[in-house]
């Protein structure tokens, strides 16, 4: 496993790389980190040349002062591809990962040989929500409290992230994904939503992704339908459904995500 930085469209992007063969990009979610793909990057690098990175404005990468937008990581993604040396990829991400990687498929079709969609939607967060997630960033950013700071990344990610008594079943995991998320610098991490706020809904265009694609979903994600309605408007679309998974599946059940990725990938992966 070796860890290094590219240049992509002017930001400077952390990167974690393992094993030899097909390109697979692993893409986490908002207030997430590369770190949180770990297992699936340990597992799938036994087949796959397995890259896992941080988006702008999280962990180790760079970000944009004045911010940015869902159509900007489509760019960067599709940079990042012909960066690391290759024309395709095949592409799995969790929540924005997820939902960036449908807006590469649908833009650049030619650049994804299949993608794997774990709880990201076609559309962006209500308003309301986009608010809710501005003074959580907020809070992360300017709380001085290190305790109080601390707090409200536990009270955010039981709220949104995990199915019903994981974090009781999985505390070391659970305190992993809070240091994460105490992790991104303060001068980028109240700018994260601003991905959220910027999607436009791609529900219309979904039945134009021409790529194999797996739908992941958790029994437990805060939208229980959504993944067999995303399936049923993407051609030729898969869909598994994980026991007891909540929206951040990768965490709640690293096993089980890792094995759905590699056996949809070793079937349909173009």
């Amino acid at each position: 496993m070796k860890a290094y930085s590219l240049n992509i469209n002017g930001i400077d992007y952390a990167f974690t790389e393992a094993g030899n063969g097909p390109l697979l990009l692993l893409a986490h979610g908002t207030f997430g980190g590369m770190r949180l793909l770990l297992p699936q990057l340990e597992h799938l690098s036994r087949k796959y040349r397995c890259v896992a990175f941080d988006w702008r404005g999280h962990g180790g990468s760079g970000y944009t002062p004045g911010g940015w937008t869902a159509d900007d990581l489509v760019e960067d993604v599709a940079a990042i591809i012909t960066a690391l040396g290759e024309d395709r990829a095949a592409m799995a991400g969790v929540s924005q990962g997820g939902a960036i990687a449908m807006r590469v498929a649908l833009k650049y079709p030619g650049k994804l040989r299949a993608l794997v969609n774990m709880c990201g939607g076609p559309g962006g967060p209500s308003p309301e929500a986009v608010k809710g997630l501005y003074a959580f960033a907020s809070t992360l950013a300017e709380e001085k409290n290190d305790i109080l700071r601390r707090q409200a990344a536990v009270d955010f990610a039981r709220g949104y992230f995990h199915a019903p008594g994981f974090i009781e079943a999985e505390p070391e995991r659970f305190a992993e994904e809070i240091d994460v998320m105490l992790s991104h610098p303060r001068d980028s991490v109240g700018l994260l939503p601003c991905v959220a706020e910027s999607y436009v809904d791609i529900t219309p265009r979904l039945k134009a992704v021409a790529c194999p694609t797996l739908i992941l979903w958790g029994e437990k994600e805060l939208r229980p339908d959504m993944g067999a309605e995303l399936a049923s408007m993407i051609p030729s679309a898969e869909l598994k459904v994980i026991a007891n998974a909540g929206h951040h599946i990768n965490v709640d059940a690293p096993e089980q995500a890792s094995l759905c990725i590699e056996d949809f990938l070793s079937r349909r992966m173009s």
